[in-house]
């Protein structure tokens, strides 16, 4: 089993090295849908950017983690911040709602996609309240 948690500035620059990890760990570690899992991550990783600049506070806060947790059989990532938090109404409309009801909506897809991508999503709430984010796909034959 390999663990790692990596500490980034909300920067563009984050999250393009963020979108390298992803794909050298889908590729590395064979999940299951390579291009899906590369895609998921970096979803997550757009939300909770947004979320802490929405927050408008420049203070060492302004950082998100990206915690990754590798077994043989799958790769779990978590997304953590110290922004807002997913407010409960977009949680209910991932619940409720699938992708394809969502293809012309301006905002509230890249949930659903990681709902329908990964393997499994769920939400985690930290000590302070806020919500993070964890996904996870089975590693296997790349499709």
């Amino acid at each position: 089993m390999y663990e790692m948690k990596i500490q980034c500035e909300a920067t563009d620059e984050a999250i393009d090295f963020c979108d390298l990890l992803a794909e050298q760990i889908a590729r590395f570690f064979s999940v299951h849908d390579r291009d899906m899992f590369v895609l998921s991550v970096h979803e997550a990783v757009i939300n909770s950017v947004a979320a802490i600049r929405q927050s408008g506070e420049e203070t060492e806060k302004n950082t998100f983690v990206l915690s990754l947790r590798i077994t043989e059989e799958d790769v779990t990532v978590t997304v953590t911040d110290e922004g807002s938090g997913i407010p409960i109404k977009q949680i209910e409309r991932m619940r409720e709602k699938s992708l394809e009801d969502m293809l012309l909506a301006e905002s509230g897809r890249g949930l659903l996609l990681i709902k329908e991508t990964m393997d499994d999503i769920w939400f985690e709430r930290r000590e302070n309240g806020k919500c993070a984010i964890a996904m996870k796909m089975r590693r296997g034959r790349n499709g």
